[in-house]
Formats: C-alpha cells, sequence, structure tokens
C-alpha cells in the first residue's frame, strides 16, 4: 500500500490549540447546498443558558499569536521562550482599538475554522504586512490551502462578516450572507490579482525546506510552472457571525436544557431560511465556478430596550480582548 505523501503545509495552529477550538463547539452541522456549495452550522457550547463567549475569546486570543505571525517567527517564539513577552505585546499592536465596526475578530475565527474545521492551513498572514495597527489590510481575509488529495488543491479566500438586525428581528443573518458574497464578489471580478501577488511575497517567510518550497511554489504561484499532474483551484471561505433575538424569551422560568434547546433551535432555524439566498448569491454573482466553504457561528442577542446587546457588543469586547484594550463596563 503507497503512503500518502506528507503534507506541504501543516496548520499554523499547534495541535493544542486546535483541540481546545473545536471542543467550543457543540457538534457541527453541515448541509451540501450545490456540488461545490458546504454550509457549516458551528454553535457554542451553552453554559447557564448563554454561549460560551468567555471560552471562545480565550480561545481566540491564544490563535491570534498563530494568526498574525509568520510560521517562520512563531517558531522562533516556540524554540525561545523568552521572547514571549515581546512577541505577545507585537501581536496584540497590530489589532485595531474596539469601535462598532469592528471586523478583525470574525477574521480569526474565520481563521481558526478554516484550520481546525476543514483543516486548510495558512498561507500567508496579512497581519504582519500592517504599517499600523489602525490600518485595515485590503483583500481577502486571508489565504489557506486546501488538500483534497494527492493531485487537487484548493487555494482558498477567506472573508469574515459579523452582522446584528437592522430595523427587522431576524435580518442578521441575511444581511451577513449579502455583504459577504458581495466582497467575494469583487475578488472574483478583479481577478485574484492583489492576494496571488501576497502570496508570492510572503512565501519565502514559511519556514519551509527547499524541495517544499518548490512543491508548494509550483502549486501556488502560475509562473513557476505547476507541478506534475497537479492542479490548484481558487476557492472561498466564508464565515459569517449573526444574531438570534432571545429577549423574548422568561428564562427565570425555564429550566437550562429547555434554554439550550431554545437557542439551538432558533439559531438552526434562521440559517436554514436563507439556503435559497445562498443559492440565489452564487448565481447571480457568477460564482458557481468555485468551491465554496460557508460557516456560520450565532450570537444571541440579550436584554429589553436600550440595554439589549448582541453581536455588535460580541465585536467589541472580542477586539478588546485581541488588543489587549481595557474595556469599561456600564
Amino acid at each position: 500500500m503507497t503512503e500518502s505523501p506528507e503534507p506541504l503545509l501543516t496548520p499554523s495552529l499547534l495541535e493544542a490549540n486546535l483541540g481546545r477550538f473545536n471542543a467550543l463547539f457543540c457538534e457541527p452541522l453541515s448541509a451540501a447546498l450545490q456540488a461545490k456549495t458546504n454550509l457549516h452550522l458551528h454553535i457554542l457550547q451553552v453554559q447557564n443558558g448563554d454561549f460560551d463567549l468567555p471560552g471562545l475569546y480565550r480561545e481566540l486570543k491564544g490563535n491570534s499569536v498563530a494568526y498574525v505571525l509568520s510560521r517562520l517567527n512563531y517558531q522562533k517564539v516556540l524554540d525561545d521562550p523568552s521572547l514571549m513577552m515581546e512577541v505577545a505585546s507585537k501581536v496584540q499592536s497590530q489589532f485595531r482599538k474596539p469601535e462598532k465596526n469592528s471586523g478583525e475578530g470574525g477574521e480569526v475565527i474565520l481563521y481558526s475554522l478554516l484550520e481546525g474545521s476543514l483543516g486548510a492551513p495558512k498561507v500567508l498572514s496579512k497581519m504582519e504586512l500592517k504599517t499600523s495597527s489602525q490600518h485595515y489590510v485590503h483583500g481577502s481575509d486571508g489565504v489557506h490551502l486546501l488538500r483534497v488529495d494527492d493531485n487537487n488543491y484548493q487555494l482558498i479566500f477567506g472573508e469574515s462578516k459579523m452582522y446584528g438586525d437592522a430595523g427587522t428581528t431576524g435580518s442578521s443573518v441575511k444581511r451577513g450572507i449579502k455583504a459577504a458574497f458581495e466582497s467575494i464578489g469583487d475578488v472574483h471580478s478583479e481577478g485574484f490579482d492583489f492576494d496571488t501577488w501576497l502570496v508570492q511575497s510572503e512565501l519565502l517567510k514559511e519556514q519551509l525546506n527547499e524541495t517544499r518550497l518548490e512543491a508548494l511554489a509550483a502549486i501556488l504561484l502560475p509562473s513557476s510552472g505547476g507541478a506534475n499532474g497537479i492542479k490548484k483551484h481558487n476557492a472561498f471561505g466564508i464565515f459569517v457571525g449573526y444574531e438570534i433575538d432571545v429577549t423574548d424569551l422568561k428564562v427565570e422560568e425555564m429550566q437550562l436544557d429547555d434554554i439550550e434547546a431554545e437557542l439551538i433551535q432558533r439559531a438552526t432555524e434562521a440559517l436554514e431560511a436563507e439556503h435559497d439566498l445562498i443559492r440565489s448569491e452564487i448565481s447571480n454573482r457568477g460564482l458557481g465556478i468555485y468551491p465554496i466553504h460557508i460557516y456560520a457561528v450565532p450570537f444571541a442577542k440579550r436584554g429589553t430596550g436600550d440595554d439589549a446587546s448582541g453581536i455588535e457588543k460580541v465585536r467589541f469586547d472580542l477586539a478588546a480582548q485581541l488588543g489587549n484594550y481595557r474595556v469599561l463596563k456600564k
């Protein structure tokens, strides 16, 4: 029996980080919407009637080091733990200050899902290209490589969106889906040029031996002539964080198991209601030629009136955690 060759890229996250991140979620619910489009619902574990946000923040903060750093620089830290405090400070400085529209937390979630769930290692770290933490990095939210089999690879361009309801209760997931497909539609229209340049410019930063580097370049870079019989297709990875409104629940009158069941049911139904929207976005934007991997994570909106808080607070708090910013509580 012939053994499969070793992967050209392994996950940038350590196995322990991958395990802890995956353990945050219930068993994923997956649906094949089209031949090349798969939708995966990842619901956080529920503790005391709410999604485990403290656990999510903790693990994403840990994952942010491998997200920001190239493999080469990350390995330097692992080899010399005395650099940890200096590097931790550098990593935190790369994240923008918390604000209403903070989106970098969603990018770290997408990165963690693509590595931890799909098994597609990061190709490059665009965060290192930032000259200031207050500068947005343009292009896709990440680039990953998925090995389909020995002769087929997907270069995955990522896009993350975290939207709350606007005007109409339950509009959150629809808004996120529409915004994500608008963004990847732009990448499709522009021909992937900017992100392909990033792949080429960052490739030599990775800690690979010469043989693996040549093989990887032959897959990723058209100018390298292609590897013997190996095909590379462009693909998309989408993360949609959405809000489920549970402000109407009388949790004081419900058992904990009943609260959990209600959260899961509402999260599942909200996403299932948009299957046709996803199909139409793909068709209308001419994206049916690409494999598309969609990951969705629900967040609960709780409270009453002006004190109600949902996904916007999650975005803000996550940005504060990643950048180690102090956030004053009300």
